[in-house]
């Protein structure tokens, strides 16, 4: 019997049998490639490189995994043909990894491509210490339910307001912001500690305005009202972007009050942060995505020289593009410019460029005073009586179109010819709310040895590696903290093996050479861990320095 066993592993194949290939310029190719061998194919431009290793080996792996799927699997993949090939023996399950940029899509990142951004926003889920978004002093993190114990201990009859804090987008005024509360079912707000009632005329100077927190529950404590109190927490996490602000209005001593938020929240606005998981990090989500760039990083702003490419040209002359503003005495726009031109005494038939620079700017982006409407002289329709010397505010040209920008982005819709107009009059800017790091500011604020997850992301491969090392994962959580960190710094290891320390996780997919995005792929493989397996490369040490053609090769 052991003789008839070593036998049969004698008689394994070593092989990769090619016969007969005439795929391309291939004429009639036979071959044997040895198995569980590092083999380089090489040649002149045109011999046929390609199209055996790729059109051929890997054509024909490809095809026989197809076969092996069900009539119902196969519905949903592609056809691939069979090369033009007598037979191929010894074939593993194939991988090809060819040497091209894998998209142009601006929320890919390495992070994104390697997966390890996954095990990051697991990472800072698990062990992320959160702080204040406002003082910056630590920020507990509490399950609802320990939420609800929280306030439960509290003496019956204590009365109790939840609140969530209301950050501001960037560009929007505070009409805006008020209108999004009130969507939200609140009609009370806190501004710098004064009650303030949405359903009301609100008249709020906006310059002098630091922090706003919006009333979205109210009620007395007893374990009768349990599940109102319950869906109250849930209510005020949801608004508050993941924070809630508990404030015992009555009913409870000092000492009391004072046992309840050091148990609770931070010391300062009695913030407490509930349940964090992953999805809490992750750009490409929706609700964690910073408003004003919708998580891609990059905003866009109105340019004045693409906006006016004549400024030969008057404003009645035509000077603006036509889309962005054209002159009408019979328009609302029109009696609006007109009305702008007889406040700041400019003339409408003055080349744009012989306007005043403070004239200019204020037609671009806004005056600060209201202005009163007047029907232009050469106007057929005449205003109501009622609207005639009504002042009224001008936000500028300019600003309107960033405000349409916003909003079109918050719809989240993809429209060819809106982004066609608009790269026409805005340039591509760092997104000025979340400078970047494409995530809201709550999310900014939970750090891991100092450091926020963008900061991380922001790290050179080597730098991060050393400081993943120094990290001592303590508390709730830290066994599950020190898998996590074992799991992305193999993953990191076999990035700097193969020569890519300099890269960033932050950095678009779409910056990265050929070859970069192939040994990115190929890293991202091999952490698999899958054995038996035959990996067709394209030059993968193209654009490496001779000394890291070494790592590549240990690598492989």
């Amino acid at each position: 019997m052991p003789g008839r066993g070593a036998a049969r592993a004698k008689a394994a194949r070593t092989t990769i049998s090619v016969q007969g290939a005439r795929v391309h310029n291939l004429k009639n190719v036979s071959v044997e490639i040895p198995r569980d061998s590092l083999v380089v194919v090489t040649g002149l431009s045109g011999s046929g490189k390609s199209s055996l290793a790729f059109d051929t080996i890997y054509a024909e792996g490809q095809r026989r995994y197809m076969e092996s799927l069900s009539s119902y699997a196969k519905r949903f993949i592609a056809h691939v043909a069979k090369p033009d090939v007598d037979f191929i023996f010894g074939l593993s399950p194939v991988i090809s990894i060819e040497q091209k940029t894998l998209t142009s899509n601006p929320r890919s990142t390495v992070g994104t491509m390697t997966d390890i951004a996954s095990y990051l926003n697991l990472l800072y889920a698990t062990i992320g210490r959160a702080h204040c978004p406002r003082t910056g002093e630590p920020v507990p993190t509490r399950s609802a339910s320990q939420i609800l114990e929280a306030i439960l201990s509290l003496p019956d009859g204590t009365e109790i307001e939840l609140r969530a804090p209301v950050f501001t987008q960037y560009g929007e005024d505070l009409d805006f912001v008020f209108t999004e509360v009130r969507k939200k079912g609140c009609r009370r707000l806190i501004v710098d500690g004064k009650p303030v009632d949405l359903s009301a005329e609100v008249s709020v100077d906006e310059s002098a305005v630091r922090h706003m927190d919006a009333v979205v529950d109210r009620f007395i404590v007893s374990r009768r009202h349990e599940k109102a109190i319950k869906a109250g927490i849930a209510a005020t996490l949801l608004v508050g972007d993941g924070l809630l602000q508990a404030h015992v209005v009555k009913g409870a001593s000092r000492a009391e009050q004072q046992r309840f938020y050091d148990a609770l929240c931070s010391a300062t606005h009695h913030f407490v942060y509930g349940e964090i998981g992953p999805d809490y990090f992750v750009f490409n989500n929706p609700e964690s995505a910073c408003r004003t760039c919708g998580g891609l990083g990059v905003d866009k702003l109105t340019h004045p020289e693409l906006l006016v490419p004549d400024p030969q040209r008057s404003i009645l002359g035509g000077c603006f593009v036509r889309e962005a503003f054209k002159f009408n005495p019979d328009t609302w726009d029109g009696r609006l410019m007109y009305s702008l031109s007889q406040a700041l005494s400019f003339p409408l038939d003055s080349p744009w460029r012989d306007l005043p620079q403070r004239v200019r700017d204020e037609i671009l982006y806004g005056v600060d005073r209201k202005i009163p409407i007047v029907t232009p002289p050469d106007s057929r329709t005449r205003l109501r009586e009622q609207d005639e010397g009504r002042e009224v505010g001008f936000h500028g040209i300019a600003r309107r179109i960033e405000r349409h920008y916003r909003r079109y982005r918050q719809r989240g819709e993809a429209n060819s010819r809106m982004e066609e107009w608009l790269d026409k009059v805005m340039v591509e800017r760092t997104c000025p709310d979340c400078n970047g790091a494409r995530l809201r500011a709550t999310r900014l604020t939970f750090e891991i040895a100092g450091k926020t997850i963008y900061d991380m992301g922001q790290l050179h491969f080597d730098e991060l590696h050393a400081l993943l090392g120094t990290i001592k994962p303590a508390g709730r959580g830290a066994d599950a903290g020190r898998h996590v960190l074992k799991e992305i710094r193999g993953r990191l290891e076999l990035l700097l093996g193969i020569g890519l320390d300099y890269l960033n996780f932050n950095r678009r997919s779409g910056t990265l050479s050929g070859g970069e995005s192939q040994r990115i792929r190929l890293s991202t493989q091999i952490g698999s861990g899958l054995m038996g397996m035959l990996y067709v490369l394209d030059e993968p040490s193209i654009g490496l320095h001779p000394k890291d053609n070494v790592k590549m090769i240990a690598t492989l």
